[in-house]
């Protein structure tokens, strides 16, 4: 089983590459505001659209070296087809936008969450670190759940928090798969 989890990491870059994808979108909903969600519409579409593809590439490049890669492109395929709901419908009211956003950072964070007990389980340092950084994300993504008809700038600050904790969470999570690589030679 340890050769299964030193095998499944040559691709490590593609999680820092989703990681950086959500911060730089968790830093534009920060820094630009808008008074309704459908202005972040097309930010979004691009998003999980490059989102989508890295993990749809990454579980079907690793099929034969990952016990679970199903979730992976679970993942990747949920994000394509958010992706695609936003190109259908661009004029999504202000209150159905959050929830398609809150309910897929969610996702994403319960993923992170598993996937740290996948890193406690091979003994990975900072797992924990994952496993805190995906926690918030639940819980910010809920707070965008839950929180719509607030206004949009509570709404938007929990939706800048839950893509940067998913962020520093993909990004924890290429960091220990690299040193893993590094150590054992993977």
């Amino acid at each position: 089983m340890e050769n299964e989890f030193q095998h499944s990491v040559p691709q490590w870059w593609m999680s820092l590459s989703s990681g950086v994808i959500y911060l730089i979108i968790g830093v534009l909903v920060l820094l630009y505001p808008a008074p309704t969600y459908s202005a972040f519409s097309t930010l979004f579409i691009i998003g999980f659209g490059v989102l989508g593809a890295i993990g749809v590439i990454y579980a079907l490049n690793n099929r034969k070296l990952l016990k679970h890669w199903e979730w992976t492109l679970m993942t990747g395929l949920i994000d394509l087809a958010i992706t695609f709901l936003l190109i259908v419908n661009p004029k999504i009211t202000q209150f159905v936008l959050p929830l398609y956003i809150g309910f897929i950072l969610m996702f994403r964070s319960i993923i992170g969450i598993g996937f740290s007990t996948y890193l406690m389980h091979y003994k990975v340092r900072n797992w924990g670190v994952v496993l805190a950084l995906s926690v918030l994300g639940v819980v910010f993504a809920l707070l965008v759940i839950w929180d719509p008809p607030f206004g949009a700038f509570t709404l938007t600050n929990y939706t800048s928090f839950a893509f940067l904790t998913v962020g520093f969470g993909q990004i924890g999570v290429s960091y220990e798969l690299r040193r893993h690589q590094r150590e054992y030679g993977s």
